[in-house]
């Protein structure tokens, strides 16, 4: 799969970099980036062509698929060019800024009949995966309440994550997407929603903590803590509670506890954030080259934007809402 990457100078795009350079299926072909000067040391290193023009990439017969990484606020417009240039598209979070932008996607989707995928990075953690497995199998029996912790100290002064002309929103559209999209793939979706935004300790227009509430399809109740300025002192990640015991995936260990024994278990070594990436573009490549079924596809990105649009509508009027 010959792959471009746009806004390639970016945080997350290094990441995803190190991640492709692992993945014999795909071929690197093209970074775009305005920051040029930037992008010598990365084409040298991953072996690519450069460009400041995301046109020039939308319109090169050599790429198969984008990879994008801009700024939230450029993503759709990205896309829908990748869509009508004949690409695949995997995009970061947070998808869109709107569900009415998701839903042009999609519609647009179908009619090219190109695939576009989220990155959802925790979907390819592979303690989440065996956690959902051991849910499923009924191991804790019925869950009956869930926690999401992205909890962290992180000065955003002069981060584009903090201006909502470019994000849309602070820390819950920018952490909440991955907690969301974590809720639904372990426990199905969510149906209502009740958000809060904590004291603000940072100067800054949008929100640095926030806390979710929320009830899946399934009944199962839960919050979600997220915050750019506190750590929460906690090993767990996930907690999922369940009638037979409870399943905690944290950054060092996964473990499942068994209420009847009373015993704990380790089933997992933690998260890494370059297996969780290099499985994410081997999943990509599978699903342009070989038609595999999509671990999250279009829906599943357009239903993590419905939930945080309807997250900052609770905030705003304090009050549950269906989703």
């Amino acid at each position: 799969m010959r792959l471009a990457v746009i806004g390639a100078a970016g945080r997350i795009a290094q990441t995803h970099l190190e991640a492709i350079a692992k993945v014999a299926r795909i071929e690197l072909v093209v970074v775009q980036d305005l920051r040029m000067d930037a992008l010598g040391p990365i084409a040298k290193t991953y072996g690519c062509r450069t460009t400041a023009d995301p046109a020039a990439v939308f319109a090169d017969p050599t790429v198969d698929a984008v990879l994008i990484c801009a700024p939230p606020v450029t993503h759709t417009k990205f896309i829908e060019d990748a869509l009508r240039a004949g690409k695949h598209v995997m995009c970061e979070k947070p998808f869109t800024l709107s569900v009415k932008e998701a839903q042009g996607i999609k519609l647009l989707a179908g009619e090219t009949g190109k695939l576009v995928m989220m990155a959802s990075k925790f979907r390819f953690v592979t303690d989440v995966i065996k956690a959902r497995e051991l849910v499923r199998s009924g191991k804790i029996g019925a869950v009956v309440s869930a926690e999401v912790i992205f909890c962290s100290f992180v000065d955003m002064k002069n981060r584009w994550n903090s201006d909502p002309r470019v994000a849309g929103g602070g820390v819950l559209i920018d952490n909440g997407s991955h907690a969301v999209d974590l809720i639904r793939y372990l426990l199905g979706p969510i149906r209502s929603v009740f958000a809060q935004e904590g004291r603000k300790t940072q100067d800054l227009v949008v929100d640095d903590t926030a806390r979710l509430h929320f009830e899946t399809d399934d009944h199962v109740i839960g919050m979600v803590d997220l915050s750019w300025s506190l750590y929460k002192n906690t090993r767990a990640y996930v907690s999922l509670l369940g009638t037979k015991g409870t399943i905690d995936c944290g950054w060092e260990s996964a473990s499942i506890w068994d209420a009847a024994s009373k015993k704990s278990e380790v089933f997992g070594s933690g998260y890494s954030k370059v297996q969780a990436f290099v499985s994410q573009m081997e999943h990509f490549a599978a699903c342009v080259l070989d038609k595999a079924t999509p671990i999250l596809d279009v829906d599943d990105a357009m239903e993590s934007v419905r939930v945080i649009e309807a997250a900052y509508t609770s905030i705003r009027e304090s009050k549950w809402l269906k989703v």
